[in-house]
């Protein structure tokens, strides 16, 4: 139903909300105060976009061998050819001939990870064609053991090179991959290398070794969705050897060039399509020496119009059109700790209108970005036409209106990730609590009028007062999670509609919920689950942010876990039992059991939970939603099943364990290994074993459950068990419930360890005849359950 109905909302408003259309965006690469920087971008994007072999530099291998951090090198028997210098080095080769490539990851998951791609640990393949890019030993390596003589001009040379080139270099948005660029902008000599290599040129594969990445080795291949365009995918990505030998595992710093302290930024939105047109500036350290180029994510339709220094001299910048890098140099090579401030004027369409419909073409990319984990503060004004209504993340300081524009001043309450808002005709519809800052709901109500008239011409009706139907929703599950984790520190909560078919997000104070969500509420709870995810990003995400992608589902998990049991909630007020929940739960078990089965077909296994982003992939399409948000909720429902009294239905240890995890690490960023020891200090207990089997494993099992009742005497019955443990290693273990329930619809349920090839226990005794045995009860274990007969 929600596909159908995102359908045909998206024929009725002719959007192209999946893509940003590309307008040409002028870009003057301004230079207009001397510096001591020498390094031009110009002349090295020249040179690496134009990159050719040198016709002088060219030698016959046979049997040459070499090594890059755990990948090997064999070139067998050929010709490589050297490329033509980039700002006087040689750093670029290609070899055609009769090669082959070898790796074996460093650490179990990853060996594991890899083969659920090619069926092995290791990885080996024949190539006959191998494109490099390095600044690091190669050249010397090359020239300590071949000769290089002058050779004829080759065409399938420049073929194989033109085409690898294809990966790295953006000709539309003139943009050449950033480590590279980076690496030349920066003159440095710090170890990148990247190989290109393949038997069917259109099949390459890929290893790279970037300084610039928090792991900085990968493996990768052409992504299988990208048949038309020349896009990579992760398969592998790990720390360098080196960092391994230690025994401990290496800290994944996100190795960012400068820290933000501070956004000031000055924005208006004006005409009909609320065009913008903004100021930044950006209060910075530089976080390494001898800086001379920083770079920034900015919406690639946006234009920029001038940067300046702050002591007033306009700055060199270069920001091409469909380019998301903004490149500024440096006046002087920046030193280490050296704090400095920019000012940036830009403009243009970051909103898309239909009709009473607008949208946000890029969310968090409106102003000037630099990495993903950041926090800084933001002070912010915004100018908007006082005929729409506005909600912004963080605290309203201050607005006034004059000459038909509202002038609004927002603040972020402390340090922030990223800051959005929203704007559109909105339904107002407020909400106050004694227990809860005041909330704002924002509906676009002429825009789902369009909806409501398409929809009626498909038999599909519409719910009515949606915009109490979501802030009820949205009041209760906030009273919930503040009983559940702690308080919420906000000044104002606003939730606000997005033209969006399933695509929500949160932010400090503001989350967008999609058009459908305000359009009906399913009867299944996925609307309810959904909404009450979004609000607990407020505690999970932005209160209790995560480390690295590898603990993304301290995020998305920790809120999933939170939606569901804001959905227990409900049906626990508006049901006579609880049957409403468990049915979802088991629902959503069987969807993450069978998802390769029923999506996927029988493809590989699925990816484990510590992978993070890298449970997608292009045959993983569902991975990461089922993956990320799906199994860490389960994983964390798993932990208060385990927790609970079974005989009250207590949860006050698990609900303890939550609470006071969120409030050490507020404000914060928290990994896996975090959350792993804070549970074994909270728990009292070695939790090593079911993180191992839940977060950095995969596997999920099947149990074969045969039971028989025997009556010993007068009213006196017992129940035999036994579980065959299938589809996990003999070590795995978890305690199941068992329930067991009477012809007078009472019920019992008990604990018990499954683990081994076989398991057996006893129930009982009972006085009276047990009508049925449930194994698994109340859906305690992600797991496969088949029914065996006693035998």
């Amino acid at each position: 139903m929600r596909n159908t109905v995102t359908a045909i909302f998206m024929s009725t408003l002719k959007y192209l909300f999946l893509l940003s259309l590309p307008v040409f965006t002028q870009t003057t690469p301004l230079s207009l105060e001397s510096d001591s920087v020498t390094t031009s971008y110009q002349e090295i994007y020249e040179e690496l976009s134009n990159l050719n072999f040198d016709i002088t530099e060219s030698a016959k291998i046979t049997d040459f061998k070499f090594q890059r951090d755990v990948a090997n090198f064999h070139l067998r028997k050929g010709e490589i050819y050297l490329c033509a210098p980039v700002q006087g080095r040689i750093s670029a080769a290609v070899f055609l001939g009769r090669g082959n490539f070898s790796f074996t990851p460093p650490t179990e998951i990853e060996r594991d990870h890899l083969a659920r791609f090619y069926k092995k640990p290791s990885y080996s393949k024949d190539f006959n064609m191998l494109f490099l890019f390095f600044v690091d030993s190669t050249l010397s390596e090359f020239r300590n053991h071949l000769e290089f003589q002058p050779d004829k001009s080759n065409s399938d040379v420049k073929n194989a090179l033109d085409y690898a080139l294809n990966y790295l270099h953006v000709k539309k948005a003139k943009f050449f991959d950033y480590s590279i660029t980076k690496t030349f902008l920066e003159s440095a000599e710090n170890g990148y290398f990247y190989a290109h290599f393949s038997k069917r040129q259109t099949d390459p594969m890929f290893f790279e070794i970037n300084p610039h990445s928090e792991e900085e080795v990968r493996f990768m291949r052409r992504s299988k969705n990208h048949t038309v365009s020349y896009v990579t995918e992760t398969i592998n990505q790990f720390h360098a050897q080196a960092e391994y030998r230690d025994g401990e595992h290496p800290p994944n710093d996100e190795k960012l060039d400068l820290d933000i302290h501070k956004y000031t930024i000055d924005a208006s939105l004006s005409g009909y399509s609320l065009d913008l047109t903004a100021s930044c500036r950006i209060d910075f350290e530089s976080l390494y020496p001898e800086q001379n180029w920083l770079a920034f994510v900015l919406f690639s339709e946006l234009v920029v119009d001038s940067v300046f220094w702050d002591n007033g001299n306009k700055a060199t910048f270069v920001k091409d059109k469909d380019n998301h890098v903004l490149w500024i140099k440096a006046d002087h090579p920046l030193a280490k700790n050296e704090k400095r401030s920019l000012t940036i004027y830009y403009h243009g369409e970051l909103i898309e209108r239909q009709k009473d419909w607008f949208f946000i073409r890029s969310s968090t990319w409106w102003y000037p970005v630099h990495g993903e984990r950041d926090r800084s503060d933001f002070d912010i004004v915004y100018h908007i036409p006082d005929k729409y209504q506005f909600a912004s993340a963080g605290t309203l300081a201050s607005s006034d209106t004059s000459a038909g524009t509202i002038h609004s001043r927002w603040v972020s309450p402390r340090p922030l990730r990223n800051f959005s808002f929203n704007i559109g005709f909105f339904k107002k519809h407020e909400i106050e609590s004694d227990s809860l800052p005041p909330i704002t709901i924002y509906m676009a109500d002429t825009g789902h009028d369009e909806i409501a008239h398409a929809l009626a011409a498909q038999g599909l009706g519409s719910g009515k007062n949606m915009e109490i139907q979501v802030g009820k929703d949205i009041r209760e599950s906030a009273k919930l999670f503040q009983e559940m984790f702690g308080p919420i520190e906000l000044d104002h909560f606003y939730a606000t509609e997005i033209p969006f078919g399933g695509h929500g997000e949160a932010f400090p104070g503001l989350i967008h919920l999609p058009w459908i969500t305000f359009h009906r509420t399913n009867a299944d709870g996925s609307d309810e689950i959904f909404r009450a995810h979004e609000v607990a990003h407020q505690w999970w995400g932005i209160g209790v942010d995560f480390q690295t992608y590898h603990d993304q589902w301290i995020s998305e998990g920790f809120a999933e876990y939170a939606g569901i049991r804001y959905f227990q909630e409900v049906v626990r007020r508006e049901e006579k039992d609880e049957k409403k929940f468990y049915k979802m739960l088991e629902q959503r078990r069987k969807e993450i059991i069978n998802n390769r089965k029923f999506l996927l077909g029988d493809g590989q296994k699925a990816a484990p939970i510590w992978l993070g982003r890298r449970t997608y992939s292009s045959d993983t399409e569902e991975d990461y939603r089922i993956v990320i948000y799906r199994k860490g909720a389960w994983v964390l429902h798993m932990l208060r099943s385990m927790t609970m009294d079974l005989r009250t239905g207590d949860d006050s240890i698990f609900s303890d364990l939550l609470r006071g995890f969120y409030q050490t690490y507020y404000n914060r960023r928290a990994s896996t290994e975090d959350f792993l020891e804070f549970s074994e200090q909270k728990l009292g207990m070695d939790m090593d074993w079911f993180f191992q089997q839940w977060i950095y494993g995969s596997d999920l099992p099947t149990y074969r459950f045969a039971h028989k009742v025997v009556e010993e005497g007068p009213s006196q019955f017992k129940v035999l068990c036994r579980v065959r443990q299938q589809e996990v290693d003999s070590t795995f273990r978890m305690p199941v419930t068992v329930g067991v329930q009477f012809k007078d619809k009472t019920e019992t349920a008990s604990r018990h360890w499954i683990s081994g090839d076989v398991s057996e226990f006893e129930l009982g005794p009972f006085q009276k005849k047990p009508k049925k045995v449930i194994f698994n009860y109340r859906e305690s274990v992600l797991c496969k359950v088949k029914k065996d007969k006693w035998k």
